[in-house]
């Protein structure tokens, strides 16, 4: 699917007191109380530690899972900007499950404040996991910093998986302030079903903000699927705002079956928070299809608590049949849940 996109809208990113402690200095304490500890052996068969071995070594120590996450977020912390190179060239030596754990965060850290140092830092690496979950640290730290640099640097990445996840986390934290820039990223990316999601989520964002023109722009998507589950992402996200435009969307714009029923029910759920006799009026219109008893549930489930005499006067207009058996059931049950009793009696006069 080709995207062609044109922005009609712009939207608006435990270290104890005094300076870090850097790994040079720490390692030179370390290094000396075990020189002193251990002054009888022949200096020819003492080896230097690797430049992270102490940091890492105080980690692996913590056997309780949150102290060690703890541990290991305090070891970073106390590595210095100026020794981030350093100590990343040494952890690279390392093959441990730790040292790669570390070398990801120091990775994030340096990406924090200078992205383009640690994104040149990576590009010298050997390819692997390793690497693209480095350009992922990177892709999301440097979105919140500087996202047009951020973009170019992804574009330009060499063609291949690494690439392809990184657009994707580039793409998904720039959704959060910056849907139609993430919506751009991702009609770079192959037809994919990752991609497809990131494209939900990013029109989901967008029509928060401008729901008829990110309406429009779903409508064109070419592949047919997609385009539904575009299309019903928008209106989902509209009925926040706007319930009747999301409801006149997802009925006039998807088609009948699993996707509008979903639809529905989502938007049924947001837009009872702000008028419930108006999403109960479109409810009752629903045809005699399972997804309607789910939204009439849902609709009962949330307005009984916050007004049940409106919620029992619109049940007792509805003529008899499946719909009013299901919404006094949905009734009696929010009453009770809302009463936390066992059972609960419907109003006087019956339904």
């Amino acid at each position: 699917m080709v995207l062609a996109l044109r922005r009609t809208t712009t939207s608006p990113h435990l270290v104890s007191e005094g300076k870090p402690v850097s790994p040079e200095s720490h390692l030179a304490a370390r290094a000396a109380h075990a020189g002193r500890a251990s002054s009888h052996v022949p200096r020819a068969t003492r080896q230097a530690e690797p430049f992270h071995a102490f940091l890492l070594a105080d980690v692996e120590a913590e056997t309780d899972s949150d102290q060690r996450s703890e541990a290991l977020e305090r070891a970073v912390e106390s590595v210095s900007d100026a020794d981030l190179p350093a100590m990343l060239d040494s952890l690279a030596l390392d093959a441990t499950p730790g040292a790669a754990e570390m070398s990801l965060l120091i990775v994030r850290r340096w990406a924090e404040t200078n992205a383009l140092a640690a994104a040149t830092w990576v590009a010298q690496r050997p390819g692997g996991s390793a690497h693209r979950a480095a350009l992922e640290q990177i892709a999301t730290a440097w979105a919140n910093s500087d996202l047009p640099a951020a973009a170019d640097w992804v574009r330009a990445l060499p063609e291949g998986d690494s690439k392809q996840a990184a657009t994707l986390d580039l793409a998904y934290e720039a959704a959060r302030t910056e849907p139609i820039a993430a919506l751009e990223l991702a009609s770079t990316l192959p037809p994919a079903h990752e991609r497809d999601d990131l494209l939900v989520h990013a029109v989901s964002q967008w029509a928060r903000t401008d729901s008829t023109t990110a309406a429009e722009w779903a409508m064109k998507a070419i592949d047919p699927n997609l385009r539904q589950r575009l299309v019903a992402a928008v209106a989902v996200a509209s009925a926040e705002h706007d319930g009747f435009v999301a409801a006149t969307l997802a009925a006039g714009a998807l088609e009948a079956g699993v996707e509008q029923d979903r639809a529905a029910i989502s938007i049924v759920q947001r837009w009872t928070h702000n008028s419930p006799q108006a999403a109960a009026s479109w409810v009752s219109q629903f045809s005699d299809i399972p997804s309607r008893d789910v939204a009439v549930q849902n609709l009962l489930a949330l307005w009984t608590p916050q007004d049940a005499e409106a919620a029992g006067n619109w049940l007792r207009e509805l003529p008899a049949g499946v719909m009013r058996d299901v919404g006094v059931a949905a009734y009696a049950k929010a009453l009770a849940e809302r009463d936390r009793t066992p059972a609960a009696v419907v109003p006087a006069g019956g339904m």
